[in-house]
Order: structure tokens, then C-alpha cells, then sequence
């Protein structure tokens, strides 16, 4: 029989998921939550299946591990390919040791899932190197000044990135379309309006103060 060394398992490392599958800037919000936070990151390793990139990070106090969803894209121009730039620029700039791995499909849902095993984190720690292709990673249009205002953005509004509701940081998360939103609901304040369905324009008699109320949130 083995002996368990820690069977209420009081020594065992926390895992949390952050970041989304759909929305980069979710994915630099949290990271750099977590770059200028109490615990101090020594190692992230890049995660890379396919064009997309997941990120595992490593604290000081080795009892800690958080996985970044993959929000994080390359191999083309756009805002994923910028974002993986940037985080990996913000890593160099703080000195944390950036690896890289090609993982499984299969290790990259347990991840996307919220469902890797304290064995994915060792199987990641072990097989994970320092040599990765920096040129397909980081764009050269992530320059310092691009870092510069992302990191001046960050702490200007960091008050009100982080109100999203806990469960999102578990499920995929989409940023809604305001613009979009708003016309639509504009049409349909139109079309109540012009109606001559006497019943209609009853039922919707508010619409108006309910629109503007909408507004302010959107």
C-alpha cells in the first residue's frame, strides 16, 4: 500500500482558470491582473495547438497555477495575434521565464473545460522548453509604445475591468455588439411607435423609458 503523505490534501496546488475562449482582451485583462498582483509569476508557459494559444502560469510560492484560456491566437494580423505580442512583451519586461509547448487537443479542452489534473500541470512543467519561434509569436507592431498604452490603459481602468460576474471565468464569454444592440432596439421602438395596434402601443406604452434605461447600461 502507498502512503499518502497528505490525505486531506492541504499540500496540494490550486488551480484556477481564467481569461475566455472568445475574447482576447479577457485574456490580457486577467493576465495582467495577475502580473501586477501580491504573487509574483517566475514562469508562464505558452501553450500552442494549432493557431491557438492557452497560457499556464507559475508562482513564486509554487502552490498557485493559473491557466489562460485560449483567447490567444497567431499566424495572421488581428487582435488574438496582438494580444499573444503583448503578453508576451509584458513577461520579457517583468522577467518571467516564458516557455513554450505543443499540446493536445485533448490537454487543450481539459484546459478550455476548466478540467486539468495537478498530472496535466507535471506533464506541462516536464515538457515544456525555452526555445519557441519569438519572430511567429510576436508581431512587430507590438511595439514599446503599443505596451506602453495597453499598460496605461490597464491601470487607468482596472477598477471597472474586473466587475464581470465570477462565473464568467469559467465559461466562454462574448462581448456584446453595443452598436448593433442599439439599433436593434432603436427598430423596434420604431415600429411600436408607428403601429396603430392600439394594443400594442398599450402594452408597450414604456418602451421609451425602458430603451433609455437600457442605453445607460449599454
Amino acid at each position: 500500500m502507498i502512503l499518502d503523505n497528505d490525505p486531506l490534501g492541504i499540500h496540494s496546488i490550486d488551480i484556477k482558470y481564467e481569461g475566455s475562449t472568445r475574447a482576447t482582451q479577457y485574456c490580457i485583462d486577467d493576465f495582467m491582473k495577475r502580473l501586477y498582483g501580491n504573487r509574483k509569476i517566475t514562469d508562464m508557459t505558452i501553450l500552442t495547438c494549432q493557431k491557438y494559444h492557452a497560457l499556464m502560469l507559475c508562482f513564486e510560492n509554487r502552490d498557485l497555477v493559473v491557466f489562460i484560456k485560449s483567447g490567444l491566437t497567431s499566424g495572421y494580423s488581428g487582435e488574438g495575434p496582438k494580444g499573444t505580442s503583448l503578453i508576451i512583451r509584458l513577461a520579457e519586461e517583468a522577467g518571467i521565464t516564458i516557455k513554450e509547448m505543443k499540446a493536445a487537443p485533448s490537454l487543450f479542452k481539459r484546459i478550455n473545460s476548466s478540467r486539468a489534473t495537478v498530472k496535466d500541470v507535471e506533464f506541462i512543467k516536464k515538457n515544456s522548453t525555452e526555445n519557441f519561434d519569438y519572430d511567429r509569436l510576436c508581431l512587430k507592431i507590438v511595439d514599446n509604445e503599443y505596451v506602453k498604452r495597453a499598460k496605461e490603459s490597464f491601470k487607468k481602468n482596472k477598477d471597472i475591468i474586473f466587475v464581470r460576474k465570477e462565473d464568467e471565468k469559467t465559461k466562454d464569454a462574448v462581448e456584446i455588439d453595443r452598436a448593433k444592440a442599439l439599433k436593434m432596439l432603436q427598430e423596434v421602438h420604431d415600429a411600436v411607435t408607428k403601429s396603430k395596434d392600439s394594443s400594442l402601443l398599450s402594452d408597450f406604452g414604456n418602451f421609451s423609458s425602458i430603451l433609455s434605461f437600457i442605453k445607460s447600461f449599454l
